[in-house]
């Protein structure tokens, strides 16, 4: 009969404990539904998701408490966990710290994925695979800590010591694999999309020379449409290792031409060709003015170049092509040489031999 009386005792304590920990649990859940209406949901969440962690570990402990206490097992049990955490109290404390820790960064991995991807054009599963292995990353981080530790309380410092090196090698091999391989390619792709320096339809010289318009950033590579109406899969890796030139960031860019001219002409003269030149430009603007700059003194020519604005990008290539032409034509016109890239010109009367006079005798 004692038993059985013991028993109801125990069962009725266990009932009233869940029964209290589902209402404060439903409390906290309603607490939790009131302040994501007032503010940030995931904030919020993570807040109710602690203090419901809270109430149910110490709704377990209470019946543990219990259950040692109907059976006559406090004393033995309260003997041995207090020798247990009188000896490993620091490394207990330490544990729970990991724990809790790990948890929170987990928690706000979730909201910074949850946020980004509001705002950012990767794709779906994409986001997802990064966040699994953010995840994996720290369950395995968070596991071997907590090897660690119980190893060190079971005495076993050494094999601790070995895991520790073991894993942070591990972590070395797989970090540089990423910044080789195709994980860094997508890693790399993976920042081009968060600093977007270019988005698509703006025409790019990006990887040494590729120079088109940006059909499609994705998480391996860039598409780009060349002149040559060609599409060109870039390694994003490759992208990132060399310059960027957005063409259509600003409202407006700069068309530049070089041409070397004798010193036998005037300077002036050469001015007024060359913006003569950039007028008669069709995509070339006459406001902000063109203007021309002295580039180079060489041994036999002066190097000049030309300066003007054009608002259509997208038309670099036509537009210099109808600038040089309009170089060409009209110096040819005026009767201007053009003496680049090292071209020596040979006139007929520097040619013709001219023989020596006799000195006439006296």
């Amino acid at each position: 009969m004692p038993f059985i009386q013991d028993y109801l005792v125990l069962t009725g304590i266990v009932i009233v404990t869940i029964v209290i920990l589902k209402f404060s649990s439903h409390f906290v859940t309603r607490i939790t539904k009131r302040f994501r209406s007032r503010g940030n949901e995931q904030l919020a969440d993570l807040a109710g998701s602690l203090i419901q962690a809270g109430i149910w570990i110490l709704g377990g402990f209470l019946i543990i408490v219990g259950v040692t206490i109907t059976f006559g097992l406090h004393g033995v049990i309260l003997d041995s966990l207090w020798a247990f955490l009188s000896g490993n109290a620091f490394r207990l404390g330490v544990m729970l710290v990991i724990v809790i820790t790990g948890y929170i960064v987990l928690r706000i991995a979730s909201i910074f994925f949850s946020e980004y991807r509001r705002h950012s054009k990767l794709h779906p599963f994409t986001l997802s695979l990064f966040q699994h292995l953010v995840r994996y990353l720290v369950y395995a981080i968070v596991a071997v800590l907590l090897l660690t530790n119980v190893l060190v309380m079971a005495g076993l410092q050494t094999l601790a010591g070995t895991l520790v090196e073991l894993f942070t090698v591990f972590i070395g091999l797989v970090v540089s694999f990423a910044a080789t391989g195709p994980i860094g390619n997508a890693l790399s792709g993976l920042v081009i999309m968060s600093w977007r320096p270019y988005k698509e339809g703006d025409r790019v010289d990006i990887a040494n020379g590729v120079y088109g318009d940006v059909v499609e950033m994705e998480i391996m590579f860039t598409q780009i449409r060349t002149i040559k109406d060609e599409i060109v899969h870039v390694p994003n890796s490759h992208v990132l290792a060399n310059k960027i030139v957005n063409y259509s960031a600003l409202p407006q860019v700069i068309v530049h031409q070089e041409v070397t001219i004798g010193y036998d002409v005037p300077r002036k003269r050469v001015e007024k060709l060359l913006l003569e030149s950039a007028s008669k430009t069709e995509n070339l603007l006459a406001e902000p003015k063109p203007f021309v700059l002295v580039r180079r003194l060489d041994n036999y020519t002066v190097a000049f170049e030309i300066n003007a604005y054009t608002k259509k990008p997208s038309e670099l290539a036509n537009t210099y092509s109808e600038l040089m032409t309009n170089i060409l034509d009209i110096f040819e016109a005026a009767g201007v040489e053009i003496l680049s890239p090292q071209h020596i010109a040979l006139r007929k009367s520097e040619l013709t031999f001219k023989p020596k006079r006799e000195k006439k005798r006296s």
